[in-house]
């Protein structure tokens, strides 16, 4: 997915604390889905969890490349030391789906940031990347609620008949 920084740039600080955000916010992630994914039962639900913990990992494994590539040390991001997965269950399956609908928001918001702000072709390639994987999970967690009716819409209002 990621080129190889052919340049030999190093990263600036922008792109360091870019990715160590994403980096961190990823492990959380891989975490918190492996919970869910054991107490989820519907079928619909369960694919899309696997398909936000998969993205996750890769999102984790392509900055491990960067940071080794670099010799920049890998953050110490959360473990499975974290989280009890004998936990007994805490929600509904549906929750599961919200709680990505606003991860994914979340997840949104920091790779448009980086964007623009990044410089190197490897890290830029990697934010863009991040950013339309999110928006393909998120374009599949609404489909999901949509289709068990569960996605809250926007107000609609009257269309105006002509300019005031």
């Amino acid at each position: 997915m990621v080129k190889s920084n052919s340049l030999n740039e190093k990263l600036t600080a922008t792109e360091m604390g870019k990715l160590w955000a994403t980096y961190m916010g990823n492990s959380m992630s891989i975490r918190v889905l492996t919970y869910y994914l054991l107490h989820t039962e519907d079928k619909d639900i369960k694919k899309v969890l696997n398909d936000a913990l998969h993205l996750s990992e890769s999102m984790v494994k392509e900055i491990e490349k960067i940071f080794i590539q670099e010799d920049f040390p890998i953050p110490l991001g959360f473990g499975e030391q974290d989280v009890n997965l004998s936990a007994p269950r805490l929600f509904a399956d549906e929750f599961y789906l919200y709680y990505l609908k606003y991860a994914g928001k979340a997840g949104l918001s920091l790779y448009s940031i980086a964007i623009p702000i990044v410089i190197r072709e490897d890290v830029k390639e990697f934010f863009s990347y991040c950013l339309n994987s999110t928006k393909k999970l998120l374009f599949e967690v609404n489909n999901v609620l949509n289709m068990k009716g569960l996605l809250i819409k926007t107000t609609t209002i009257p269309t105006p008949e002509k300019v005031k």
